[in-house]
């Protein structure tokens, strides 16, 4: 009997070293400096506090200003100002554009998204710091921020050398597309989360949902839709179409600077080519998924699409937030390897169907994407 333990307790402790050997190896793949592990994700079970402390104090962020343009004509700059975090033996760079009524410090919070990658946030225009003066216009200029966030990486020696990676959300994902139709050269892939498709979209539907009148259990159009429709960008309209986008999207649009103007990311998405990761939620009430899809299908190249359960505007992340780090790095990965030519170029992971795919709702939902399929 002791000699039965005896060999148990030997064929244990092979194990124990051969994982140890392995988490080594993992962890060097992975670039991770020796002795270092990575904030909440632990190697055997076991978590050197010691190591992860210094890695949160190497990840302190630091403060930076950079120029962008004001707009696409004049040729007048203002500045930006921005927050990096700079990794040891970092695969690249990845810049993260917050969303409206945002701001660079709710954005830096992402950083342990990207662990193997340096990252900056910054304020867009009318949000955050250095505001004087300045109008958001909810995706259009915001591209001008997002090409000088660019540069201001593009011009550092270091940075310069590895690729860079644009990672938005609502607002944010809108301006990082708008910024790479204008120059492809700015970024190797892009992460985007709950772009919307277009500004008249996203007015149409919320007219289409406001204006109506039940009377006598008849649902009737209030008149001016159209009218509304083909006035609100002009000046002397902004502070009905403030109003309304009020009321449309339950966001204080008094509460940074706002000019409205026609933004179209569903047609501008058309020039992009580098491989793009779509996310976005199935209860988001601002965004439709149909709206994401849209921009999701215009994109050429590679594309992947994945859509949750998250409750809510940019939803996803905090209701599955390791799945969405699992995705976000998975997809990184395959840029940093070069598996994207060998991938199927078109992949939509849509949590709808393997959840409820024995209800009426999944039923339905399947049907539509059997039914897209056969029309490709």
């Amino acid at each position: 009997m002791s000699k039965q333990v005896g060999f148990v307790l030997f064929l244990y402790l092979c194990v124990m070293q051969l994982s140890c050997v392995y988490a080594e190896n993992k962890a060097s793949q992975h670039q991770i400096p020796a002795g270092q592990l990575l904030p909440l994700m632990m190697y055997q079970d076991q978590l050197d506090f010691k190591a992860v402390k210094q890695q949160i104090k190497d990840c302190k962020p630091q403060e930076v200003i950079f120029n962008v343009l004001v707009d696409g004509t004049s040729g007048a700059t203002m500045q930006r100002k921005g927050l990096l975090v700079r990794r040891q033996n970092a695969r690249g760079t990845v810049i993260i554009c917050h969303g409206y009524l945002g701001c660079k410090r709710d954005a830096i919070a992402l950083k342990h998204l990207f662990p193997f990658y340096n990252v900056l946030a910054f304020d867009f225009r009318a949000h955050g710091e250095l505001i004087e003066g300045q109008k958001s216009t909810i995706g259009r200029d915001e591209a001008y921020d997002v090409m000088g966030a660019a540069q201001f990486i593009k011009a550092d020696p270091e940075m310069s050398k590895k690729p860079l990676i644009v990672y938005g959300y609502s607002m944010g994902a809108v301006a990082s597309i708008e910024a790479q139709a204008k120059d492809g050269s700015l970024f190797d892939a892009m992460i985007l989360d709950c772009p919307y498709d277009s500004t008249d979209n996203a007015m149409r539907r919320g007219l289409d949902e406001k204006m109506k009148l039940t009377i006598l259990g008849s649902e009737l159009d209030i008149p001016g839709k159209e009218f509304i429709l083909a006035h609100m960008y002009d000046e002397s309209a902004q502070i009905i179409t403030n109003y309304l986008f009020k009321q449309i999207t339950a966001l204080d649009s008094n509460a940074v600077a706002t000019r409205f103007t026609r933004v179209a990311p569903i047609e501008s998405v058309k020039k992009i080519t580098v491989p793009c990761l779509f996310i976005h939620c199935d209860h988001d009430k601002k965004v439709p998924t149909s709206a994401v899809k849209a921009v999701y299908d215009n994109k050429p190249g590679f594309k992947e699409l994945w859509i949750t359960f998250g409750k809510g505007h940019f939803g996803s992340y905090n209701n599955e937030p390791e799945m969405y780090w699992y995705r976000v790095n998975k997809f990184l990965n395959r840029i940093a390897v070069g598996m994207i030519a060998q991938r199927q170029q078109e992949k939509i992971y849509d949590q709808r169907l393997t959840k409820n795919i024995g209800t009426d709702h999944g039923q339905a939902i399947l049907k539509r994407f059997v039914d897209n399929k056969k029309g490709d």
